[in-house]
């Protein structure tokens, strides 16, 4: 069975985007934390905050959205099963 590329990338970029959303606002109202912060170097203006929240949300969807189609796109190459 063949994955819909689109349909996989959109559905992969909405978890990690709600997840990066929830982490960053939970971290954000536990008073901070170190080990969240290092998401600035991937993605840049990003900081445990409420901003931080919706920017995290921009970049969770941007990357689980690229990872998604490709790996969608990499499982369908190696399936073997033709269109």
């Amino acid at each position: 069975m063949k994955l819909k590329a689109l349909s996989f990338a959109v559905a992969t970029g909405i978890v990690l985007a709600l997840s990066f959303f929830v982490a960053t606002l939970i971290v954000h109202l536990q008073g901070g934390g170190a080990h969240l912060n290092l998401m600035h170097r991937l993605c840049p203006g990003y900081c445990v905050s409420v901003g931080g929240c919706f920017l995290g949300l921009l970049y969770g969807f941007v990357y689980g959205f690229l990872f998604g189609g490709l790996l969608a796109l990499l499982y369908n190459s190696m399936s073997g099963e033709k269109a």
